[in-house]
């Protein structure tokens, strides 16, 4: 009994379950509506089905019939199925299966369906009678199994195979000849319920009990559908043995066509035949699909079934994949544009792939550099420059370099370029004139920053960080400590990761040199390897990373709307990057690029393309023009050329007068491989100074000429005060602090090998390598003084000897007098005391407390208050007694390195260590 109350719940809900074939009997159905709506409510719950509105309870005195299932918005349906994705992922789906998907189609019950003209009235139908006139009443009509209907006070009349409007019509009439002043209306009640076979590859086939309206897709989705062998264009209706229609669901899905949409009578099979034959369209199509196709059906068939191809196809090039004759694939090359290759006929397996077309545009014009509008332009027929940039003022960056700009222009059909400069200014205040260039397709015309100038640097940097983000999945919220321009320092990493990468450095040596990025987040530190000190590689960010992003970045220039938007954030140097990249590349059998070179005094030095007809002049304004130092009496230009009577390559320098090539007396064509080298104007630098600082009368900055004396210097200042200490004077030069800087590192290097090696030998050491490795930091941290000993009263007696000429950023301090002996080192106070010319050096000591146990009594020395230093002429206490001291200077005793642990290194880095003291000391208190 449970079993069958379950079924009988399941009957109820079949409006909302998928459709299956069984058929519950009036008898179970009547069952389930006797109970109880509580009852109903329970069974339902119990089984985890929701009951739809209005069948718990339904009345039982309806005529128990089963309910029938049409789809609720088919149009919608058929949207759908024409609208399938051309590509989910996975392999392509046979096109019209999901119009028979549940989750897509809906389904509900009808039991007051219109009724169309065409329906006949047959047995268990019923009509609705209306008297009205003298006499009112409503009655039932059952149509019986002989065909008749039973009027009340008439009799029965035959209906069975008339419309309704045809019985309505001899209802209505019989009522009138017997009833005079009664008239009748006749709708239609409820249908008869009719069974039909669906067969053949249906998903669910068998028999269903429907309604008398059922047509024969109706018919198919009560049987879910059509099998994945079964076919879509071959539906069947057979009725007695005979087929009375043929339906093609591509005509209602592509079409809209339901004429083959037949009503069904009882006892009709609907027959879906096999799959006979499919084809599958991908690529650039606007339905990509797997198709069912028919005997006969072409190219130009398919195509129409697709939708047609989209925008973006090339069908002057397609691929027809099908089997030959020994069950192997053949390719076949196919211009659909060809209206016989349209018709040819397809086979069973046949695959046409349909490309796209070429992402570049034809006839364009591209514009980049310091333009307001970059992009991309449309070429037409007799176009200039002028035509594209007319004015300063609205279409070029004030910024814009006037003199030089470059078209480059493609040759042949390999690509290869060739490069044209014309002057910007001259194009657009002469329309008429040469520099004016009439343009052709796909030319990129470049305009250039004056100098190595560019704007909007900001935008570019975060353009490059957007892209890291999208490369490494960092999150939104992540921090640069790097904000300030990123992109310089990224071009420069990639200059030096391509310059490695070509001397064959392998990976190994692919870092950079100019400062490190890190981008840093709550909780991690990721490090990019952008220049600098060597970073430690994270599984998010690794060595080349940003090289590599913005050397994409810069070959998508010329291409990629979105960066070429950004071209006007570019310099001179990195907008011709992916141009001389182009040239280098199109090299071929041995032959050189087409590129020039120029150094010196220009304004951006570096290479350049070699244009058409290209000069000395042209190649200056190239690099923006000369600088102020530039020397005009000569260049050189360096020319290499094949020795004719072998492969030996002969260099030549010619002299090239700039005078007269700006004057146009003269002009030097340029050839590859030159090189132009501008020099300087001999002394042209007014900007070498020195500093006059401490006691004398008027300490300042003074400009100096080549070859200019100390003593020179000094009288210009006006001569030192009457508090100066002569002896005290320090005098630092920068290439001094050079050399000591890589002395430094020398020895901290030296010392660090003695480490190792007196710890691998020795093992009575009494200090830990970490304390030796301490101490050589603050070594390397010392930052160098580059003192220069002089003698200034012996330059200030007019000695020559002792005078020396002054550098760029020398420093000359002078302090005041200084009475005072200091004691520095390992004693046990470091003080300074009066001098006193009756003390020596033990005095000065024992006034300092002593030496310490660590102290080398026998090394002790002096720096003078001029920066040298006085060793004692032997070995020994009494020799150390013996030395003189003056006013200002400084005793030092040193570490005992024995002491320590013998390394003999030790005394010169506490000599070093104590002499920069000093001086800085003496420095810092001015």
């Amino acid at each position: 009994m449970l079993k069958l109350l379950k079924t009988c719940v399941l009957v109820a809900l079949f409006a909302a379950l998928p459709v299956s074939a069984v058929t519950p009997s009036p008898a179970m159905i009547a069952q389930f509506q006797n109970l109880s709506p509580a009852e109903q409510q329970r069974l339902a719950k119990q089984y985890g089905i929701e009951l739809p509105t209005g069948a718990a309870g339904a009345a039982s005195s309806q005529q128990a019939q089963p309910q029938v299932l049409v789809p609720q918005q088919q149009s919608v349906i058929v949207e759908n199925v024409l609208s399938e994705p051309a590509s989910t992922g996975r392999e392509s789906q046979r096109f019209g299966m999901t119009m028979f998907n549940s989750q897509i189609s809906t389904f509900a019950p009808v039991d007051n369906a219109p009724v169309p003209e065409n329906y006949r009235l047959g047995p268990d139908d019923i009509l609705l009678l209306q008297l009205f006139g003298k006499q009112n009443s409503s009655n039932e009509l059952i149509v019986g199994r002989d065909g008749s209907v039973n009027l009340p006070e008439i009799g029965p009349v035959h209906v069975s195979g008339l419309s309704v409007s045809q019985a309505s019509d001899v209802i209505a009439n019989k009522v009138r000849e017997a009833m005079i002043g009664v008239d009748a209306a006749i709708t239609m009640g409820k249908l008869r319920t009719i069974n039909i076979f669906v067969a053949g590859e249906a998903k669910t086939p068998g028999m269903f009990a429907v309604s008398a309206l059922t047509t024969v897709t109706q018919s198919l989705y009560l049987a879910g559908g059509v099998s994945d062998i079964g076919s879509l264009r071959d539906i069947q209706v057979k009725r007695g043995g005979a087929t009375v229609g043929r339906f093609d669901l591509y005509d209602l899905l592509l079409r809209g066509d339901s004429s083959g949409d037949i009503q069904l009578q009882h006892g009709d099979v609907v027959f879906v035949a096999p799959l006979k034959a499919t084809v599958q369209v991908t690529g650039e199509i606007k339905r990509a699909a797997i198709y069912e196709v028919k005997s006969g059906e072409t190219i130009d068939t398919l195509l129409s079934m697709a939708g047609g191809t989209k925008a973006g196809a090339y069908p002057q090039s397609v691929v027809l994949e099908r089997y030959n004759s020994n069950n192997l694939r053949d390719l076949l090359n196919l211009d659909l544009t060809n209206a016989v290759n349209r018709q040819m006929a397809l086979r069973d397996g046949d695959l046409l792939r349909i490309a796209e077309t070429s992402s570049r545009i034809e006839n364009v014009v591209t514009v980049a550099g310091a333009v307001v509008r970059p992009g991309f332009y449309a070429w037409q027929q007799g176009i200039r420059i002028s035509d594209l940039i007319k004015s300063f003022w609205s279409d070029l960056h004030m910024s814009a370099d006037l003199d030089y700009a470059l078209v480059v222009r493609e040759v042949n059909n390999a690509g290869d370029i060739k490069v044209l400069h014309f002057s910007l200014a001259e194009a657009i205040n002469q329309p008429s004139g040469e520099a004016n260039l009439s343009l052709k397709p796909r030319d990129l015309v470049l305009v250039f920053h004056h100098a190595n100038e560019a704007i909007d640097r900001e935008k570019l940097s975060a353009y490059i960080r957007d892209k890291i983000k999208q490369r490494y999945n960092l999150p939104a919220d992540v921090k640069w400590t790097a904000e300030d321009d990123l992109s310089s320092k990224a071009f420069l990493s990639m200059l030096q990761y391509d310059t490695q990468l070509d001397s064959n450095q392998g990976r190994a040596g692919r870092a950079s040199t100019a400062g490190e990025l890190r981008i840093i987040d709550a909780q991690t530190t990721l490090n990019a390897d952008v220049t600098g000190t060597p970073v430690v590689a994270t599984p998010d960010l690794g060595r080349g990373a940003l090289p590599a992003i913005m050397q994409q970045l810069m070959l998508q220039m010329y291409r990629d709307k979105n960066v070429l938007a950004l071209s006007a954030s570019f310099n001179r140097t990195e907008l011709l990057y992916p141009l001389l990249q182009k040239l280098k590349n199109q090299v071929r059998r041995g032959a050189d690029p087409l590129i020039l070179s120029v150094s010196g005094e220009v304004k951006v030095p570096g290479d350049y393309p070699l244009t058409e007809g290209a000069t000395v002049a042209s190649l200056i304004a190239a690099a923006s023009g000369l600088t102020e130092s530039a020397f005009l009496n000569r260049a050189e230009l360096t020319r290499a050329a094949v020795a004719a009577d072998s492969n030996s390559i002969e260099v030549n320098n010619i002299a090239v007068d700039l005078n007269k090539v700006f004057s146009k007396e003269e002009v030097v064509a340029l050839q590859q491989r030159d090189r132009l080298n501008i020099f300087p104007i001999p002394d042209w630098n007014i900007n070498r100074t020195i500093e006059v600082r401490g006691e004398v009368k008027f300490p300042g900055r003074y400009t100096i000429q080549r070859g200019e004396t100390l003593s020179n210097v000094l009288n210009r200042a006006g001569g030192l005060n009457r508090n100066a200490f002569m002896a005290g004077a320090i005098y630092t030069r920068e290439d001094i602090k050079e050399r000591e800087r890589v002395q430094t590192k020398k020895l901290a290097a030296q010392l660090r090998a003695d480490i190792a090696t007196k710890s691998l030998s020795e093992s009575g050491i009494t200090s830990t390598p970490q304390d030796a490795l301490l101490m050589i930091k603050q070594l390397e941290e010392q930052p160098p003084v580059g003192r220069l000993v002089i003698d200034l009263p012996s330059i200030l007696a007019g000695q020559p000897d002792y005078d020396v000429q002054v550098q760029d950023g020398d420093l000359l301090y002078v302090p005041r007098i200084d009475n005072t002996v200091s004691i520095v080192g390992e004693v046990q106070h470091a003080s300074s005391h009066r001098f006193q010319s009756d003390l020596s050096v033990e005095d000065y000591l024992k006034l300092a407390g002593g030496t310490r146990k660590r102290a080398d009594e026998e090394r002790v020395y002096v720096i003078k208050a001029d920066g040298s230093v006085m060793m004692p002429d032997q070995n020994g206490w009494f020799a150390i007694e013996k030395m003189n001291l003056e006013p200002g200077d400084t005793v030092v005793v040193p570490v005992d390195t024995e002491y320590k642990d013998n390394l003999s290194l030790w005394g010169q880095f506490t000599t070093i260590f104590y002499q920069s003291a000093v001086a800085i000391a003496a420095l810092n208190t001015f």
